[in-house]
Protein backbone atom coordinates (compact mmCIF):
# COMPACT_ATOMS: atom_id res chain seq x y z
CA UNK A 1 0.00 0.00 0.00
CA UNK A 2 0.94 3.38 -0.83
CA UNK A 3 -0.28 6.64 1.03
CA UNK A 4 0.20 10.35 1.13
CA UNK A 5 -2.01 11.38 4.08
CA UNK A 6 -1.04 12.64 7.18
CA UNK A 7 2.54 11.54 8.08
CA UNK A 8 4.87 12.42 10.64
CA UNK A 9 7.91 11.57 11.88
CA UNK A 10 7.30 9.58 14.97
CA UNK A 11 9.21 6.72 17.10
CA UNK A 12 8.49 4.18 14.72
CA UNK A 13 10.63 6.18 12.36
CA UNK A 14 13.29 6.63 14.64
CA UNK A 15 13.32 3.43 15.51
CA UNK A 16 13.61 2.19 11.65
CA UNK A 17 16.59 4.73 11.09
CA UNK A 18 18.58 3.60 14.27
CA UNK A 19 17.98 -0.29 12.93
CA UNK A 20 18.93 0.75 9.39
CA UNK A 21 22.17 2.94 10.79
CA UNK A 22 23.12 -0.58 12.61
CA UNK A 23 22.51 -2.49 9.90
CA UNK A 24 25.66 -3.92 8.19
CA UNK A 25 23.63 -5.06 4.96
CA UNK A 26 24.45 -3.26 1.54
CA UNK A 27 21.78 -2.79 -0.43
CA UNK A 28 23.30 -3.71 -3.66
CA UNK A 29 24.20 -6.70 -1.84
CA UNK A 30 20.63 -7.73 -1.21
CA UNK A 31 19.63 -10.75 -3.70
CA UNK A 32 16.40 -11.18 -5.55
CA UNK A 33 14.64 -14.16 -6.25
CA UNK A 34 16.67 -16.68 -8.19
CA UNK A 35 15.37 -17.11 -11.68
CA UNK A 36 12.47 -15.23 -11.30
CA UNK A 37 9.65 -15.75 -13.56
CA UNK A 38 7.29 -13.03 -14.22
CA UNK A 39 4.29 -15.48 -15.96
CA UNK A 40 4.46 -17.71 -12.58
CA UNK A 41 4.19 -14.07 -10.31
CA UNK A 42 1.39 -12.69 -12.46
CA UNK A 43 -2.48 -12.68 -11.00
CA UNK A 44 -3.78 -11.60 -8.13
CA UNK A 45 -1.90 -10.72 -4.82
CA UNK A 46 -3.59 -9.89 -1.62
CA UNK A 47 -1.44 -6.95 1.05
CA UNK A 48 -0.43 -8.78 4.18
CA UNK A 49 0.95 -6.28 5.65
CA UNK A 50 3.80 -3.28 4.65
CA UNK A 51 6.50 -0.86 5.77
CA UNK A 52 6.32 2.72 5.36
CA UNK A 53 8.80 5.69 5.88
CA UNK A 54 6.32 7.68 8.05
CA UNK A 55 3.36 7.37 10.59
CA UNK A 56 0.09 6.19 9.37
CA UNK A 57 -3.66 6.87 11.40
CA UNK A 58 -4.90 4.10 12.06
CA UNK A 59 -8.27 4.81 10.93
CA UNK A 60 -6.69 5.96 7.02
CA UNK A 61 -5.73 2.34 6.36
CA UNK A 62 -7.48 0.67 4.02
CA UNK A 63 -8.93 -2.94 4.19
CA UNK A 64 -8.96 -5.69 1.48
CA UNK A 65 -6.50 -4.51 -0.68
CA UNK A 66 -4.97 -6.48 -3.06
CA UNK A 67 -3.21 -6.28 -6.46
CA UNK A 68 -3.84 -7.98 -9.80
CA UNK A 69 -0.83 -7.84 -11.88
CA UNK A 70 -1.03 -8.37 -15.82
CA UNK A 71 0.85 -8.65 -18.73
CA UNK A 72 1.24 -5.60 -21.03
CA UNK A 73 1.82 -5.91 -25.22
CA UNK A 74 5.01 -4.12 -24.34
CA UNK A 75 6.21 -6.56 -22.05
CA UNK A 76 5.90 -4.70 -18.72
CA UNK A 77 3.23 -5.23 -16.33
CA UNK A 78 -0.68 -3.17 -15.40
CA UNK A 79 -1.23 -3.19 -11.69
CA UNK A 80 -4.70 -3.08 -11.14
CA UNK A 81 -5.26 -2.29 -7.26
CA UNK A 82 -8.34 -2.28 -5.16
CA UNK A 83 -9.21 -1.99 -1.61
CA UNK A 84 -11.87 -0.07 1.15
CA UNK A 85 -10.85 3.52 2.37
CA UNK A 86 -12.73 3.56 6.15
CA UNK A 87 -11.97 7.57 5.42
CA UNK A 88 -15.46 7.23 2.78
CA UNK A 89 -17.93 4.23 4.00
CA UNK A 90 -15.50 1.58 3.23
CA UNK A 91 -16.11 2.13 -0.22
CA UNK A 92 -14.25 0.56 -3.02
CA UNK A 93 -11.31 1.76 -4.55
CA UNK A 94 -9.83 0.91 -7.91
CA UNK A 95 -6.57 2.62 -9.56
CA UNK A 96 -4.28 1.17 -11.77
CA UNK A 97 -0.03 1.30 -11.67
CA UNK A 98 2.75 0.40 -13.93
CA UNK A 99 5.55 -1.72 -13.33
CA UNK A 100 8.42 -1.93 -15.29
CA UNK A 101 10.68 -4.55 -16.18
CA UNK A 102 14.63 -4.23 -16.01
CA UNK A 103 17.66 -6.00 -16.73
CA UNK A 104 18.03 -8.02 -14.06
CA UNK A 105 14.74 -10.26 -13.53
CA UNK A 106 13.09 -9.91 -10.17
CA UNK A 107 14.28 -6.49 -9.86
CA UNK A 108 11.59 -3.64 -11.55
CA UNK A 109 10.47 -0.38 -10.93
CA UNK A 110 6.30 0.84 -9.96
CA UNK A 111 5.50 3.71 -10.77
CA UNK A 112 2.78 3.95 -8.43
CA UNK A 113 -0.88 5.47 -10.17
CA UNK A 114 0.48 6.40 -12.94
CA UNK A 115 1.68 9.56 -11.56
CA UNK A 116 5.15 9.70 -11.49
CA UNK A 117 6.50 8.18 -8.04
CA UNK A 118 8.37 5.45 -8.67
CA UNK A 119 10.23 3.01 -6.69
CA UNK A 120 11.95 -0.38 -7.10
CA UNK A 121 9.53 -3.16 -6.74
CA UNK A 122 12.33 -6.02 -5.76
CA UNK A 123 11.13 -9.41 -5.51
CA UNK A 124 13.51 -10.46 -2.86
CA UNK A 125 11.88 -14.21 -2.40
CA UNK A 126 8.73 -15.82 -3.43
CA UNK A 127 7.03 -19.18 -4.51
CA UNK A 128 4.48 -17.82 -6.80
CA UNK A 129 1.95 -19.88 -5.21
CA UNK A 130 1.69 -18.46 -1.98
CA UNK A 131 4.14 -15.51 -0.81
CA UNK A 132 5.86 -12.64 -1.98
CA UNK A 133 8.19 -10.30 0.03
CA UNK A 134 8.72 -6.94 -2.25
CA UNK A 135 11.61 -4.30 -0.98
CA UNK A 136 12.95 -0.89 -1.68
CA UNK A 137 15.20 1.41 -0.24
CA UNK A 138 14.15 4.83 -0.18
CA UNK A 139 17.41 6.60 0.93
CA UNK A 140 20.97 5.70 1.18
CA UNK A 141 22.98 5.55 4.06
CA UNK A 142 27.04 7.02 2.74
CA UNK A 143 28.62 3.46 3.49
CA UNK A 144 25.78 2.13 1.03
CA UNK A 145 23.36 0.71 3.90
CA UNK A 146 19.70 1.49 3.58
CA UNK A 147 18.41 4.48 5.62
CA UNK A 148 15.01 4.69 4.72
CA UNK A 149 13.44 1.04 3.82
CA UNK A 150 10.01 0.29 2.15
CA UNK A 151 8.62 -3.75 2.01
CA UNK A 152 5.74 -5.11 1.74
CA UNK A 153 4.24 -8.51 1.94
CA UNK A 154 1.96 -10.68 -0.12
CA UNK A 155 -0.13 -13.86 -0.25
CA UNK A 156 -1.84 -15.54 -2.75
CA UNK A 157 -4.67 -15.29 -0.45
CA UNK A 158 -6.23 -13.72 2.31
CA UNK A 159 -4.23 -14.61 5.31
CA UNK A 160 -0.49 -16.33 5.93
CA UNK A 161 -0.49 -19.75 7.87
CA UNK A 162 2.42 -19.87 10.13
CA UNK A 163 4.61 -21.55 8.26
CA UNK A 164 4.74 -19.29 5.99
CA UNK A 165 5.03 -16.30 8.34
CA UNK A 166 7.46 -17.81 9.58
CA UNK A 167 9.21 -17.90 6.87
CA UNK A 168 8.36 -14.64 5.91
CA UNK A 169 9.08 -13.53 9.44
CA UNK A 170 13.23 -14.81 8.38
CA UNK A 171 13.14 -13.37 5.05
CA UNK A 172 12.26 -9.54 6.59
CA UNK A 173 14.94 -10.31 9.73
CA UNK A 174 17.88 -10.93 6.69
CA UNK A 175 16.88 -7.40 4.83
CA UNK A 176 17.59 -6.06 8.56
CA UNK A 177 13.65 -4.96 8.85
CA UNK A 178 12.11 -4.62 12.00
CA UNK A 179 8.56 -6.53 11.59
CA UNK A 180 6.85 -4.46 14.64
CA UNK A 181 6.81 -1.70 12.36
CA UNK A 182 5.32 -3.16 9.77
CA UNK A 183 1.31 -2.07 9.34
CA UNK A 184 -1.10 -4.85 8.74
CA UNK A 185 -3.70 -4.96 6.29
CA UNK A 186 -7.34 -6.74 6.93
CA UNK A 187 -9.03 -8.53 4.88
CA UNK A 188 -13.09 -9.15 5.61
CA UNK A 189 -14.72 -8.11 2.71
CA UNK A 190 -13.02 -7.38 -0.63
CA UNK A 191 -14.41 -5.57 -3.68
CA UNK A 192 -15.48 -7.27 -6.80
CA UNK A 193 -12.84 -7.91 -9.40
CA UNK A 194 -13.87 -6.16 -13.01
CA UNK A 195 -14.77 -8.78 -15.55
CA UNK A 196 -13.02 -10.43 -18.05
CA UNK A 197 -9.70 -9.91 -16.65
CA UNK A 198 -6.77 -11.27 -18.20
CA UNK A 199 -2.76 -11.91 -18.23
CA UNK A 200 -2.67 -10.04 -20.97
CA UNK A 201 -3.74 -6.19 -21.91
CA UNK A 202 -2.58 -2.92 -24.02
Amino acid sequence: MFLKPLTVVTLSCLIQNLVANNCPLRVDTIQVEANFTLDRYLGQWYEIEWMYDGYVDPAFLYEDYTHVYRRQQDGNITDTTRGRDPVHNHGCLQFSSTIYLTDTPGKMLFNYSNQGDIVNYWVVETDYTNYSVVYDCKQLNPDGTCKTNLAWVYSRHPNLSDDLRARVSHVIENLCLNETLFYKTTHKNGCSAAPNLDSVVG
